[in-house]
């Protein structure tokens, strides 16, 4: 082999060195990187720390519930008035109607001043513990006016069923109308926009579903095809509730209790009226009887007149007396689930 051969062998013995060694030593900087990326991972966790909080996580740690509120707004709320934007969280709410009340301690808050259901006199519901300071507006029938003006407040909830009286009230402070018959759960959202509690809202209704779904399965399981019916006696005759009524749509909807005929057919309003004499046409295997001072009265001439006495459901035992005013007067997420806790006591401890 001549000299020139040689040189040519050895440059290319030498390149071929030079490119196993660059295939090696990637190979070897992949594993280490590749290989074990949990080491690579807390190592960059380790600067991290070492160089202390980032602004954004010091932001987060710093915020507070104050801030977190501050951060709703503005918002701007849809009522059945219009519209009305609320750049702050209102400190003094005067609330028209129990049931906002009962909204507003879900959230953890309380009005400033309330109206009270039923006639003058009547005091705010048991169920709602003590209120403190909060002031009696009149009656949801008969807003105190001079009472409204002197608690100064910067906002107004009042429903349609105040409808006569809206004028005089919207000219005191800003003031939102919701509908008196939508949804709860409609009422309770736009409750959380108010107050700047809009995850609290969800959270109270996501527990009272969680709930409900678990009962729907024990109702089933234990009642079958068992019919219930919801019934208020009054002067004018006994009052059979249907499934649109609010009442009735948490026992037949959300509980999923069975009708009877009788009370599917009530579809042109939320109940009828019937007299004594036709109670057993209801045809129902169970009945919650609902009644309160005002009329009780009349559900006693119901308890003891003979063709109460011979129905099948009252002869078993399965007819159970319920507080009207709370079944049908104050629709918070609060009262529901007690109303939810009660019939599903009744239906399950039952026969």
């Amino acid at each position: 082999m001549n000299r020139a051969t040689k040189r040519q062998s050895s440059s290319l013995l030498l390149m071929v060195w030079m490119l196993a060694l660059v295939l090696v030593l990637t190979a070897c900087g992949s594993n280490s990187n590749g290989g074990n990326a949990n080491t690579g991972n807390a190592a960059q966790a380790a600067a991290a720390a070492s160089a202390g909080p980032s602004p954004a996580s010091e932001t987060q740690a710093s915020a507070t519930p104050e801030t977190q509120t501050a951060a709703a707004f503005p918002v701007t709320i849809k009522h059945m008035k219009g519209e009305y934007t609320l750049n702050e969280k209102p400190k003094v709410i005067a609330a028209l109607d129990v049931k906002f009340i009962d909204q507003l301690i879900a959230l953890g808050e309380k009005p400033a001043g309330s109206v009270v259901a039923g006639a003058k006199g009547a005091t705010f519901p048991e169920y709602l513990g003590e209120l403190g300071d909060v002031q009696v507006l009149g009656t949801r029938d008969e807003p105190n006016l001079e009472a409204i003006v002197a608690l100064k407040p910067d906002l107004i909830l009042m429903t349609d069923f105040q409808e006569e009286a809206y004028e005089s009230v919207s000219k005191i402070a800003p003031t939102i109308v919701l509908d008196f018959y939508e949804d709860w759960r409609d009422t309770l959202a736009t409750i959380g926009k108010i107050t700047g509690k809009q995850a609290e809202a969800v959270a109270v209704q996501q527990a009272y579903e969680d709930k409900i779904v678990g009962l729907r399965e024990q109702l089933a399981a234990k009642l079958g095809d068992d019919t219930v019916a919801l019934i208020r006696p009054r002067p004018e005759g006994i009052r059979v509730h249907g499934p649109e009524h609010r009442t009735g749509s948490i026992l037949y909807e959300d509980l999923g209790l069975n009708a009877p005929e009788f009370v599917k057919a009530i579809t042109e309003d939320t109940s009828v009226e019937i007299s004594m004499e036709t109670v057993a046409d209801i045809g129902a295997d169970r009945y919650f009887l609902l009644s309160d001072d005002l009329f009780a009265k009349d559900a006693a001439e119901l308890a003891n007149s003979p063709v109460w006495k011979s129905m099948d459901a009252v002869k078993n035992n399965r007819a159970y007396d319920v507080n009207a005013t709370l079944w049908i007067a104050y629709y918070g997420p609060i009262a529901i689930n007690i109303i939810v806790d009660q019939a599903a006591e009744a239906l399950l401890g039952a026969q």
